[in-house]
Formats: structure tokens, sequence, C-alpha cells
């Protein structure tokens, strides 16, 4: 007779279990940065909500921090996040160590994968698989005084030859500076703009074997090249520029050009923010001897193989992922919270977005996305390694302690390196 009610205990505690279990894979958490793109989301979650039944908790870092929060994450094993916000430099060393999942077999046919831009699906995919869906991308044009142009006659650089030609004739210090770039070491920083020049001038990060070609002549000739720009027609101090420092530089009028982030957009044209706003012209980078070559980035959520372990986990991760970057949601963003980060086609093509936008801005853009290689920078694990070591170099000769050659030897070595114990 004792034995009944503990019967009935048992019962009731794996019910209380199993209800818990059910409870738990309708909770998506979520570590995210605090970007417009990501606090927009956040503003319509409780829509999520109302049309799926699942709860989404958001966790949020600091940049830095949520790379750091989220590799400790995975690679410990403790699982605290189903879905991740990866930047697309490290999507390659993720999907190769396992962490995150492909999304392949998890996107509905209305989604519209197609309708993200190729350029956009190669930065977030790894050997063919795509692994997270973009929350933002960027690309870079040629932002420039456009008063100052059409006062003094001068005509849109459409080569490299013709834009140093542009930014001498602008220098006039101290009040105007030819061109304002990224100096401060950093393979998402002085690389990013850097690498035009090396693809310009014919250059590549490695051979077709993986090996480092980070001190060959096309290397230091566009190295030379850049560094001279800056020391030249750039602001002093432009070996530690960051893109903000870029960005400042130009709304308040001292660099008659920019190459940068087509995001830039939103200050440089807010007149309570910008000096110059309304008086920006747009345009793709202008070209090398080997070609025209913008820079890209992407942001994207990725679905974590360690917190989503069940089948309805990894199901309930992938319904928030394809809500939260669907069609609905980036009009919206471009139209409620004036975004531009946008990666689809048909936002791009709505007449509600091109009613709203600088047309010069949307064409730059646009072409850009349709021409822009997601091997800009090498989509491989290492790159985060051996990209810092070439920033440190790069810098290095922006600010004259070393010369081309030197530096460049130094981050070979150091590549060589990386790549042999990798590999």
């Amino acid at each position: 007779m004792k034995r009944l009610p503990i019967l009935l205990m048992t019962v009731l505690l794996v019910a209380i279990l199993a209800g818990q279990a059910l409870a738990q894979d309708k909770v998506v958490t979520v570590a995210l940065r605090s970007l417009p793109e990501t606090d927009y989301i956040i503003e319509h979650l409780q829509e999520f909500t109302e049309a799926t039944g699942i709860h989404v908790n958001i966790v949020t870092y600091p940049e830095e921090q949520l790379r750091q929060k989220t590799i400790m994450d995975l690679t410990t094993g403790a699982g605290a996040y189903d879905v991740i916000a990866v930047d697309s430099v490290f999507i390659p060393e993720l999907a190769m160590g396992g962490y995150i999942l492909p999304l392949d077999k998890y996107i509905d046919p209305a989604y519209d994968l197609e309708d993200i831009m190729e350029s956009v699906r190669g930065l977030l995919s790894y050997e063919g698989q795509l692994y997270a869906a973009p929350i933002y991308q960027e690309t870079t044009i040629l932002m420039y005084r456009k008063d100052l142009f059409e006062q003094e006659g001068i005509a849109v650089p459409d080569t490299l030859d013709e834009f140093y030609a542009v930014a001498e004739h602008f220098t006039r210090p101290p009040s105007i500076w030819g061109v304002a770039m990224r100096g401060l070491r950093g393979n998402g920083m002085n690389i990013y703009t850097w690498a035009q020049w090396l693809h310009s001038y014919g250059g590549a990060f490695f051979d077709e074997n993986m090996n480092p070609l980070f001190d060959s002549a096309e290397s230091i000739l566009a190295t030379e090249k850049y560094a001279s720009m800056l020391q030249k027609w750039g602001p002093p101090g432009s070996s530690s520029y960051s893109w903000d420092d870029v960005q400042t530089a130009f709304v308040s009028g001292r660099a008659a050009m920019i190459i940068d982030a087509t995001n830039f957009y939103n200050r440089i044209e807010d007149p309570e923010r910008s000096a110059i706003a309304g008086k920006i012209g747009y345009a793709v980078v202008p070209a090398g001897p080997s070609g025209r070559f913008p820079g890209n980035y992407a942001m994207g959520f990725a679905i974590s193989a360690v917190a989503a372990r069940s089948e309805e986990q990894r199901e309930n991760a992938a319904k928030f992922v394809q809500w939260a970057t669907s069609r609905e949601m980036e009009l919206g963003k471009a139209l409620e919270a004036d975004i531009v980060s946008i990666t689809r086609t048909s936002v791009f093509e709505s007449n509600e977005f091109r009613n709203k936008i600088n047309p010069q801005w949307l064409e730059a853009a646009v072409k850009s996305l349709e021409i822009t290689d997601p091997n800009y920078r090498p989509l491989i694990p290492e790159w985060r390694e051996v990209g810092n070591l070439l920033g440190i170099a790069v810098e290095s000769v922006i600010s004259g302690q070393q010369s081309a050659p030197a530096a460049l030897a130094e981050a070979q070595k150091g590549a060589e390196e990386v790549m042999a114990r990798t590999r």
C-alpha cells in the first residue's frame, strides 16, 4: 500500500521533467551585439513568439566580448546559446571545428534564399555550405565631397592613378586633406581597405597551395602605394586611423575623399552629425591595373551545434534565424529604422526603399555587391591570426617605422609558421 504514493510521485516527477524539457525546446537563446539591425529584431520579438510559440532569450555583449564568450561557450561544450551572431571572417574557423550547423536542410523554400545577394551568401558559407543567415552586410565604396568636386571642375576618379592625382589636388593643410583611410593595425581594420590595393596591383594573400605571398613584389608595391598615399595626402596620424577616425575626418570636412563601408551613409548624411550632409557623392571604388576590388563584410546568425542538440531545438533555432533575416524584417529595418545594411535584392529594388535613399549611393552599393569577391579577405580558419600579422606590417610602413620589404618579410615568416602549424 505504501508503494502507491511513491509510484504516483515517480510518475508525476517524470511528467514534470518531460514538461520542462518541452518548455526548454520552446526557448531559443541568442547571443549578439547591439547594432541598429539587432535592436530592430529585438523590438519585434513578440511578433515571432505570437506566431510560433517560441520564446527568445537575448544575451547582448560588446563586439570583442561576444566573440570571447561565444568561442568559450562552443569550445567548452557549455552550450548556453542556441543561436550566435558571427562575423563572416570567423565562419570557416567555426564551421571546420563543427561548432555551427549548415543551414541548408533547415531553410524553408518560402524564405527565398536566392533573394539574398550571392556575395553575401558567399561570405557566410564554407566549402559550399551556408552556415549563417545575414543580419548585416557592407561593401566599400568611394565617398567624396561632391560640392568641392563641382566647384573646381574635378572629375570623379575612376582609376587609382586618378585617385592619387585628386588626393594631391585637394590636400591643403591644415584645413583639408585629399584622402582619409584606415591605417590602424588589424585583420578587420587597415587590412580591410588595404586589401583593395593588394588585389588591384595583382597581388594575392596565398598561392594555390595556400602558401603565403605576403612579401611578393605585388604585395610590396601595393603597400608602398597605400602608405605613400596616406603619408603625402592623409591627415597627420593616419597610421593609427580606425574606421571611426576616417568617418570623423570626413564628416568634419577635413577629408575630400574616403574609401570605406557603405554603412557610413546614415552618419555622413545626418545634418545633426555631419557638416557635409547633402554634399556627398558616391561611386564604385577606383580600378587598379588588375581591376576593381570593393571590400566586404557580413554578420549572420548561426545555429550552435553544441547548444541545439535535439532536432526540435535546431528547428526552433532555424525558425528564429529565418524570421529575423526574412524579407519582411529586412524591409521593415530599411523603411522604419533607416537601416542600409540590407542583404536582399528585393529590398534594394523596392520602390519604398529607392524613394528613401540617395540614388548615387544605391547604384554604387548594389554594383559593388555584385562584383565583390567573398574571398576578398581569405575565408580560412587561420585568417584572424595571419591577418593580424599583416595589419602590424602595414601599420609600421604607414608610420614610417619600417620599409615595406622589411615589414612584409616579417609578416611572411609569421604566416608561414601559422600555416605550417595548422595545415
